[in-house]
């Protein structure tokens, strides 16, 4: 177990947000109250030295819990409410803090970010085609380039997901825009660990590529 140096702030929506989410039109999903108080977001704050008051809190940073709530529904923001006022956040949220946050799994990836490293580590350490661990000097790096960079520059320096058959996805890292691999058109890089699985990987990557989402990953 490991202890968080944070306070944790829930949030569950009430009916004039559900009210909001279901005025978007015919074809979008509808947001059920049910759904609503079951779909509840945990925001995380630095801790405090004293018990928290959920007032005070709530004045720092009941705008950015607002539009990340909006967000979560219609990502557009002309679609959001205007003005946003502190009393409107009162009526459309419900929020309780739990100044006792503990991890029970601090061996698991935390973030985004721990997750993206832990991602990028078993692409560089593990043969994209076979999953073979590769020992270090072993092994050879298989490049692509890709029909347009600029499609996958969200994933600029971390890994992406190929889909090259039906059930299977070889998984590769999008080089730096910057870094001498992708000026020498290698935009697009696995690791194999033989001379065989490079082969197969030569083999089924190009076709992927065009056929790949702008936003797979």
């Amino acid at each position: 177990m490991s202890f968080l140096y944070r306070t944790a702030v829930t949030v569950t929506r009430k009916q004039p947000y559900i009210d909001w989410a279901n005025s978007s039109g015919d074809d979008a999903p509808e947001l059920t109250k049910e759904l609503a108080e079951d779909r509840r977001t945990v925001y995380l704050v630095a801790e405090s030295d004293d018990r928290p008051d959920l007032r005070t809190l709530l004045n720092d940073y009941w705008e950015e819990i607002f539009e990340e709530e909006l967000a979560m529904w219609m990502e557009e923001a002309e679609d959001w409410p205007v003005p946003r006022t502190r009393e409107m956040f009162d009526a459309w949220f419900d929020v309780e803090i739990t100044d006792t946050v503990i991890d029970l799994v601090p061996e698991h990836p935390l973030t985004e970010a721990d997750v993206e490293l832990a991602d990028l580590g078993e692409a560089f350490h593990l043969c994209a085609w076979c999953d073979l661990e590769i020992e270090k000097g072993e092994g050879r790096f298989v490049a692509f380039k890709l029909p347009d960079r600029d499609r996958f520059a969200h994933r600029a320096g971390l890994t992406l997901s190929l889909l090259v058959g039906r059930d299977r996805v070889l998984i590769g890292v999008v080089t730096p825009e910057d870094s001498k691999e992708a000026g020498d058109g290698e935009d697009f890089v696995f690791r194999a660990c033989s001379s065989r699985c490079e082969k197969a990987i030569r083999k089924v990557v190009p076709k992927a590529l065009t056929k790949m989402p702008a936003m797979q990953h």
